[in-house]
């Protein structure tokens, strides 16, 4: 049979990507990181004017926070260049063929936005402060952890670049060089704890987007995500939401309409993290302490709470026993003071007084009365 050769009207527009690039840095690469790199090829190569981070997130229905984190860890791999201006500024990318000096094209846009000023722009309001202890709470037990890290381990990272690529990268967040306290944080958090790369990042990102850059709340709050069990930036934004909600729920269940204040989000973060109390008992007291004493008392839920801690009831089913367990003792109280078999003479205990049948005197008797009483 002949061979059919098939044609089309058009040549489409292409984008041409090294085979380097799909065989070895595509497989090990986030998703997320790869579609940067790919809308960036396809920008750069059809010369697209007015490249921006917040232009790239726009059109990836991604944050300016992902793209910056993608072109930072594209950056490391070799296959771009970033330009900064004295401002620390982003003013320019420099796209480089995979494994070689040659250039493979070249974009030096101005209206580039810097990593700063993304931040800025895409600040988390201070709500999002959900779980993460105050600065008045900084030095707890937990800051009180001994965070040095061992020689050894400090060989191991001088020598990692991964390491030393996260610290700049945390630099640019900062826009500043890091405090040495700060870089034993890091290193603490890396090398002990294990945090990976993306949930340093991420870590820094979400203590900064509220403003908060000191070294002891920024410990705190990584302490907190090391104790629940944190591994992931997707693991430590689903426990953000989570408390936002426990908030929300517990300022509804009391019919504030506002925000939970610090210290009411305090009680709120013990209940959880200290008794391990479920959302749905904490609700069951809020609703307990509002049917009792018709406000919103944070300190008698408290209590409530406290009595069923002591009785290791941290679900609602442990409630519902609870109730069922205190109904059945009253009901025995009451049968052991009232007996089946025994009738009960509602005429013992009257004196021979109240015996009498009495009845109410008029006002003329009255003052009658009193006529005598004053003559006298």
């Amino acid at each position: 049979m002949d061979q059919i050769l098939s044609c089309c009207s058009h040549i489409p527009a292409v984008t041409s990507i090294a085979n380097i690039f799909i065989e070895k840095y595509m497989i090990n690469a986030n998703g997320s990181y790869v579609k940067v790199y790919l809308y960036l090829c396809k920008s750069i190569q059809t010369s697209d004017a007015g490249i921006s981070v917040a232009g790239i997130a726009d059109k990836l229905e991604s944050t300016e926070k992902d793209v910056l984190r993608a072109l930072q860890y594209w950056e490391k791999q070799g296959l771009i260049n970033l330009s900064f201006n004295d401002s620390s500024e982003l003013t320019g990318i420099e796209l480089l063929y995979p494994e070689s000096s040659a250039d493979f094209s070249v974009a030096n846009k101005s209206d580039i936005i810097s990593p700063t000023s993304a931040f800025n722009d895409t600040a988390i309001s201070a709500e999002k402060d959900n779980y993460a202890a105050s600065e008045e709470n900084a030095n707890n037990s937990n800051n009180n952890i001994d965070i040095t890290v061992s020689e050894e381990t400090e060989k191991l990272l001088a020598g990692n670049e991964n390491f030393t690529w996260t610290c700049h990268v945390i630099e640019s967040y900062l826009n500043r060089p890091l405090k040495s306290t700060e870089v034993q944080l890091i290193s603490y958090l890396y090398g002990t704890l294990h945090f990976s790369s993306d949930l340093l990042l991420y870590l820094y990102e979400y203590c900064i987007s509220l403003g908060k850059t000191n070294v002891k709340y920024i410990q705190t709050v990584a302490l907190s995500w090391d104790e629940n069990k944190i591994k992931t930036p997707e693991d430590a934004q689903l426990m953000t939401t989570n408390y936002n909600s426990v908030y929300t729920a517990v300022s509804k269940a009391f019919g504030l309409g506002r925000p939970l204040a610090m210290i009411e989000k305090k009680f709120v973060d013990h209940w959880q993290n200290d008794w391990k109390m479920d959302l749905g008992v904490i609700l069951d007291a809020c609703g307990r302490t509002m049917l009792k004493i018709h406000k919103a008392d944070f300190k008698y839920t408290e209590g409530i709470l406290d009595n069923w801690h002591k009785a290791d009831v941290h679900t609602i089913q442990g409630v519902e026993k609870a109730d069922k367990a205190y109904a059945d003792m009253q009901a025995e109280k009451k049968t052991q003071k009232t007996p089946a078999n025994k009738t009960v003479n509602k005429s013992s205990g009257k004196n021979q007084f109240q015996s009498f049948q009495q009845r109410g005197a008029s006002q003329f008797e009255v003052d009658e009365l009193e006529k005598k009483l004053i003559n006298r």
